[in-house]
């Protein structure tokens, strides 16, 4: 049995090395150093360009090694310290050391960085002369978004008025951010601005979708192609063009022509497939309701033969390895795929998990389930339809 197991997890982890080595630019190799600080109190995230992971800091002594694939021009790293302390990085070379101290004897910033000439500060107006000017341009909006937050922040989703204020304070910083990166449109932080910012501040005020045609004219027309035509570039088009055009699943709808591989790159057909039905499994392995559902759904796959019931698990966990020990340990013997980013199940709408999709042959929805418990009986009837 050992054998078996280690076997199915050397072949899982070449395929998804694989399946890196297809979609990712590049790897980095980061090496951080510690000096003074307590890793209790340290949180390093790592930004890929797609999925943004906390980095595990149960390593050595006093050195962090972050080895990983990129799918962006420039990857970054986010390190928070004490709750209260921050510096944020982009990673400009394939192998980089970035030097963390603590010294209480520097009273104004007593964390900080030592970079080598392969690590850059994002967030810096000494060195960054782009972010610099940014900021004085966007004084005047500062200071009003943060009087509403100081007077009214907790009525923002319940009064109207301040809702509307907040957006339009929003929309016009957003605006003039955007005049003013357009002329350094070639340089990366403006790019990354747009992602890391403008593009978040939107996630706080109610869906337009003629301003999100808006902000998608303005990265297809500003940004040159070698940023828009990166995973991370992409994944931004798919996020906006969501929000212009919602995908919602419901039931009687035919489902979306967007296709999940397997672990050994084949299609997941769910059209005009031999099997009677097919059902999707959004999860993940760090999500304890779905974790809870596996017994209904192994119970599922024990009652009904392979040609009448597909069964597709689509993890969106960031970590491949986690995602691979979690299908081991749960004994979950059907067909897997692995959505990291959840580039395509955002593409389907789904933002929350766990979310179960049945669908018939034609690829119509019979059956769809956000959250809580499955109701079986509901299932096996409709499987045990002709």
């Amino acid at each position: 049995m050992m054998v078996i197991r280690t076997l199915f997890l050397t072949v899982l982890v070449v395929l998804l090395t694989l399946s890196a080595a297809v979609y990712g630019q590049d790897r980095v190799n980061i090496k951080i150093n510690l000096s003074g600080i307590d890793r209790e109190k340290l949180v390093v995230h790592f930004d890929d360009g797609i999925v943004l992971d906390i980095i595990n800091l149960n390593q050595g002594d006093s050195t962090i090694v972050v080895d990983r694939p990129t799918y962006t021009r420039y990857p970054s790293m986010y390190a928070q310290y004490d709750g209260k302390y921050y510096q944020e990085f982009f990673i400009n070379s394939p192998v980089a050391v970035l030097n963390l101290f603590y010294d209480l004897n520097r009273k104004n910033v007593p964390f900080y960085a030592d970079c080598n000439i392969n690590i850059t500060a994002i967030y810096d107006t000494v060195s960054n002369e782009i972010y610099r000017d940014l900021r004085i341009r966007q004084k005047d909006e500062l200071l009003k978004l943060n009087d509403l937050f100081t007077k009214h922040g907790a009525e923002i989703r319940t009064n109207d008025s301040v809702e509307y204020e907040f957006n339009q304070l929003t929309r016009l910083m957003n605006a003039n951010s955007m005049e003013f990166l357009k002329p350094y449109a070639e340089d990366f932080f403006s790019f990354y601005y747009f992602k890391d910012q403008i593009l978040a501040s939107v996630e706080f005020i109610e869906d337009y979708p003629e301003y999100y045609m808006e902000l998608l004219a303005y990265y297809n027309d500003t940004f040159p192609e070698e940023f828009r035509a990166t995973g991370e570039g992409k994944k931004v088009v798919d996020g906006l063009l969501q929000k212009i055009s919602p995908v919602l699943l419901k039931e009687g709808a035919t489902m979306p022509d967007i296709h999940f591989r397997d672990l050994y790159g084949d299609t997941v057909l769910y059209k005009n497939q031999k099997e009677n039905f097919v059902l999707l499994d959004f999860w993940a392995s760090w999500c304890g309701p779905c974790i809870q559902q596996i017994p209904d759904i192994k119970a599922l796959r024990k009652e009904f033969p392979e040609n009448r019931l597909k069964i597709v698990g689509i993890s969106i966990d960031r970590d491949s390895t986690s995602f691979i020990n979690s299908i081991e340990e749960h004994k979950m013997d059907w067909i897997h795929s692995l959505d990291r980013g959840s580039l395509l199940s955002g593409k389907l709408g789904i933002n929350t998990i766990p979310r179960v999709v049945l669908l018939n042959r034609s690829g119509r929805i019979v059956y769809n389930k956000r959250g809580g418990r499955l109701d079986m009986e509901k299932i096996r009837a409709i499987l045990g339809e002709d």
